[in-house]
């Protein structure tokens, strides 16, 4: 098929064209279907397809191809598809592509063994109307390893092209189809089990259970630029209750197929006590030195194909070469790619000879897959892995420190893979095997072979630091520490006790590492649940994240260190938390969260965690202070009055309970704010009396949620142990008396004007725009996202009489900010409430799931997972589901959104 022709074709076995940039007059939007044609019985799902379960899904790392032999699947076969089946969509649409079509092709060949050709029959990954670009290698590695899955259960990702949607619903029924594929498309947002449209024949039979359903790319697209992400995108098509999951066993040659965590080892991981508790003293932990080498993808140093296939081997050894190129050379991917040319068109190979190549600057880059067989032992490759070490040692020219690290961690991370023994008989240079003759890796290299091998094969090595480090710096973290404070915010149905954790990764550039070991989770439920990607369902919470309690750690280990400008991230939830099951699935609990190099000095990056949450680090982030945590975590230290997350009468007696001996001083804090950071001057008490734990008086002055701290000191003034909790101060009966508190009450009823409530209620939970059609929902129930939240909430506000078109001047946010935006409303409106009084609203403290009918609820950017840009506007009904241009459940409660009534 040519750029200038359309066909009408569909999709076979879900494949379906990319935007073609060519077609201008169809404003880019086309996507022409890349299958046979209609009358041509498709080649997609038989009728005898095996049920494919998530769990025994094998290594999915390469794939065959017809007439290229073996393809790299995250580096080159994946970027390929993106590129050639839906290249110009938006960003979010692309990575539900990645998903979407490595889905289907590991359906297609776990078990059957299929070839998989590169044409419109089954998927196109090399085409002559596209090239890959930088933004199709980021969808795979941001998805990297990611399959679509229901009910354990693999499902086939099937997609075709799709009419162009020709509203704001971005549903496809009466658009431009030009490819007639519509007919295919399942719509099935909102729709759970057996309510899911399945794909229908002779696409895919609708009783298997890996058919959920086929996406248009088209429709997609537009999904993306009404700012969905690739996981609403994905089921919007494919159902409610469909998960994005990576397997423990997708575990390739590029570890930083970011993404993929191995399954936790160790004591840790089997819920026992931290590895940093094993020593009480002051001192900091023993840790392992290896960590998950960052191995960068084909597709980093734009790694031409193979040419031809290469067989499959098994590693049992390893050879260190090095490639008698420029020493110090910057641009290790160019290095890489010159000698990938040498190799195919000087030597004639079917691609790079050695498996991985280490840059002067450390960096890692993968080359021929370590599955097959490589060229770079003649007459020893077989079961021999090749490490190329970018340089020429000979001559007093030695390695750098960072390309004898990354080795170490290589044959560390080899080692522990294949189960090769770390020995000089199994790792060589290249000269030292018996059939070879050569110089190669240089004596330079080969000098520190003993060294490195010892090195890769040791248990571990103590760090040191010292005990009082405020004001000292480091130059990287590798742990994140999530310390429970309160089970607050709660939702019904809670399942899981504390802080809920999903997934704790960070952010560099367009790489994301996860954490990928479990350090220390006293008292942590499910603590492994917080390594890899988010599980990103609504159901069964209680399998899908850690839970952290109210005085628990959990530490978690990144495959890589952090540095500045890193973005680091905690995931409590990726699902719509305002989905039928939104009460009952919005996250819960509040936490503290720091970052560490080495288990005993921890800088405190939050200190009142609630919902999804980043940071992007500054050089500041790494210099420690007084705020900051000195000890080792782990350590029995902890409250025995008052119990965190409960009510209790402002006269209270504080108390610690330690088996540190080591701690010899409590000092008590109570920030005026629960959110300012513990500062000398909120030190209430303090207590040297172990034999009282540490008692301390204290009748808090103001009602409300407070947040206690406790410091325990050694002999020498510094800080070993550090608890946090947060309690809620009522009178005597229990209540917070009007006027007493920062958390203002309820207005009564008589400050409520609440026929206007009555009316607001009644208008917002028609969701409707006429711009946009009649009435979406009916009596507060019904429809489904469109992106348009503010729009409809303006339009049910006017029709209520509310002129929110006062505040639309009053800052900080612009006018066309305001107007644009549905977090412009909260952004004008919280700072000023007289002009909030002037159009008869007030803002009200009050529990977001507990907003009388006819409130309006704003949520912040980001908060509860809602846009980052954007945030979230709608009106509540009061009974625990709010309308915008749809109706859903309450997200959740969370200080990061404001709730307004109208007022007499």
């Amino acid at each position: 098929m040519s750029r200038e022709t359309i066909q009408q074709k569909t999709m076979v076995g879900g494949v379906g064209r990319g935007i073609i940039p060519a077609l201008v007059s169809l404003v880019l939007l086309l996507v022409t279907g890349c299958g046979m044609a209609e009358d041509e019985p498709p080649r997609s799902m038989n009728d005898d397809a095996p049920e494919i379960r998530f769990q025994e899904l094998n290594s999915f790392c390469s794939v065959d191809v017809e007439g290229r032999g073996s393809i790299d699947v995250e580096s080159e076969y994946l970027p390929g598809v993106v590129a050639c089946e839906n290249g110009n969509a938006d960003f979010e649409a692309l990575k539900a592509q990645a998903v979407a079509a490595r889905s289907w092709a590991q359906a297609m060949t776990q078990d059957s063994g299929v070839t998989l050709e590169n044409s419109e029959n089954h998927q196109v990954f090399d085409c002559d109307y596209a090239q890959v670009e930088d933004r199709h290698r980021r969808a795979v590695e941001e998805t990297a390893g990611q399959v679509l899955v229901h009910n354990d259960t693999l499902v086939y990702g099937f997609y075709v092209a799709g009419a162009i949607p020709s509203g704001g619903s971005c549903i496809g029924a009466g658009g431009n189809d030009p490819t007639n594929t519509e007919h295919h498309v399942t719509y099935n947002e909102g729709r759970i089990g057996p309510g899911v449209r399945p794909a229908t024949p002779p696409m895919g039979n609708p009783d298997h259970p890996g058919n959920r359903g086929v996406k248009s790319q088209n429709g997609a697209h537009c999904l993306s630029e009404r700012g969905r992400s690739y996981e609403e995108i994905l089921r919007f098509y494919y159902g409610d209750d469909i998960s994005v999951k990576v397997s423990n066993e997708s575990k390739c040659s590029d570890g930083a197929v970011e993404g993929q965590a191995p399954p936790p080892t160790g004591a840790a991981a089997e819920g026992q006590t931290c590895p940093f508790a094993a020593n009480s003293s002051s001192q900091p932990s023993c840790v392992d030195p290896s960590q998950a080498p960052d191995i960068r993808p084909r597709s980093s140093w734009n790694a031409r194909s193979p040419n031809g296939n290469r067989a499959h081997h098994t590693p049992n050894r390893i050879t260190v070469h090095h490639t008698v190129t420029a020493n110090e050379a910057q641009d290790g991917a160019t290095q890489v790619r010159n000698i990938q040319n040498f190799h195919m068109n000087s030597n004639g190979w079917s691609d790079i000879g050695y498996h991985f190549i280490i840059s002067w600057d450390g960096t890692i880059y993968a080359g021929n897959p370590e599955d097959r067989i490589g060229a770079h032992a003649g007459g020893e490759n077989t079961g021999n892995l090749g490490i190329a070490v970018l340089g020429s040692f000979h001559q007093g020219v030695s390695p750098s420190d960072a390309q004898i690290d990354s080795l170490t961690q290589m044959l560390r991370h080899l080692g522990d893979k294949h189960g090769i023994a770390l020995d000089r008989s199994n790792v060589m240079g290249h000269g030292e095997w018996p059939s070879q003759s050569t110089q190669c890796p240089g004596e330079n290299l080969r000098s520190q072979l003993d060294q490195v091998v010892n090195a890769a094969s040791g248990d571990s090595v103590c760090q040191t630091a010292e005990t009082d480090m405020v004001g000292e710096s480091v130059d990287e973290f590798k742990y994140v520490r999530v310390q429970g404070l309160s089970n607050e915010p709660t939702v019904s149905n809670d399942s899981i006790d504390g802080f809920e954790v999903d997934s704790i990764f960070f952010e560099r550039g367009s790489h994301t590492f996860f954490a990928n070991d479990v350090s220390c989770n006293p008292d942590v439920t499910n603590p492994d649940h917080a390594l890899g990607q988010p599980e990103n369902q609504c159901d069964n919470r209680d399998d899908a994240v850690a839970g952290v309690p109210v005085g628990g750690d959990l530490i978690v280990e990144l495959g890589q260190t952090m540095r500045v400008g890193d973005e680091v991230h905690v995931v409590q939830h990726l699902f719509d938390a305002t989905g039928p099951d939104g009460d009952e699935c919005g996250p819960t609990g509040t936490a503290k969260v720091m970052l560490s190099k080495d288990g005993y000095a921890w800088k405190v990056i939050d200190t009142s965690v609630r919902g999804n949450s980043s940071w992007q680090l500054t050089e500041e982030d790494f210099v420690f202070d007084e705020d900051d945590v000195f000890g080792v975590p782990g350590a029995d230290f902890a409250f025995t009055r008052p119990t965190a997350g409960e009510a209790h009468h402002p006269a209270l007696t504080f108390e610690v309970q330690t088996t540190n001996p080591d701690i010899v001083e409590v000092e008590y804090y109570v920030p005026a704010d629960p959110e300012e950071a513990i500062d000398p001057d909120w030190l209430i008490d303090s207590s040297t009396n172990a034999s009282t734990n540490f008692q301390a008086s204290y009748e808090f002055q103001f009602y409300g949620e407070r947040r206690i701290a406790a410091r325990g000191l050694d002999s020498n003034g510094q800080e070993v142990a550090m608890e946090e909790i947060v309690i809620t101060v009522t009178d005597t009966n229990g209540v917070i008396p009007a006027g007493e508190t920062n958390n203002a009450p309820l207005p009564s009823g008589e400050n409520i004007n609440s026929s206007l409530a009555q009316k607001m209620a009644e208008e917002g939970g028609k969701c409707w725009d006429p711009a946009n059609g009649g009435p979406r929902c009916s009596n507060g129930t019904g429809g489904y996202s469109s992106g348009l939240c503010w729009r409809f909430v303006k339009r049910a506000l006017e029709r209520a009489g509310i002129n929110w078109s006062a505040l639309q001047n009053t800052g900080p946010c612009s006018s066309y900010r305001f107007n644009l935006s549905a977090y412009g409303f909260r952004c004008n409106a919280d700072p000023n409430p007289g002009a909030l009084a002037n159009i008869g609203l007030q803002r009200i403290d009050v529990p977001t799931t507990q907003a009388p009918a006819g409130a309006i609820i704003a949520w912040d950017r980001g908060c509860m997972g809602y846009h980052a840009e954007h945030g979230h506007i709608e009106i509540s009904m009061g009974d625990g589901t709010a309308c915008s241009d749809y109706c859903g459940g309450i997200a959740g409660d969370a200080s990061c959104a404001s709730v307004y009534v109208p007022v007499n």
